[in-house]
């Protein structure tokens, strides 16, 4: 399992763990990917927390001090939401 710890990834980027119930590649599982946003790009990392309950997950990323954002109308139905 990859360290949750933020890295020092520089004043220009931020890193974001976003939560998915029972994605199509990892079914039955919930799944945190950690997604880093850099001078106006995004994308995932290679980074992945999994639990079988969304409780085991958060347990996991719950220590982060980060704040919960609930998933947007338009975001994937299997996205969650996600601890920025």
């Amino acid at each position: 399992m990859p360290d949750c710890t933020p890295l020092p990834l520089g004043p220009d980027v931020v890193d974001m763990w976003t939560v998915y119930e029972h994605p199509a590649d990892y079914p039955g599982e919930y799944v945190a990917r950690r997604w880093v946003v850099a001078m106006g790009r995004y994308g995932p990392t290679t980074d992945v927390v999994r639990g079988d309950t969304l409780e085991q997950l958060q347990d996991k990323l719950n220590g982060l001090g980060r704040t919960w954002l609930p998933r947007m109308a338009d975001d994937d139905k299997a996205v969650l939401g996600t601890w920025l």
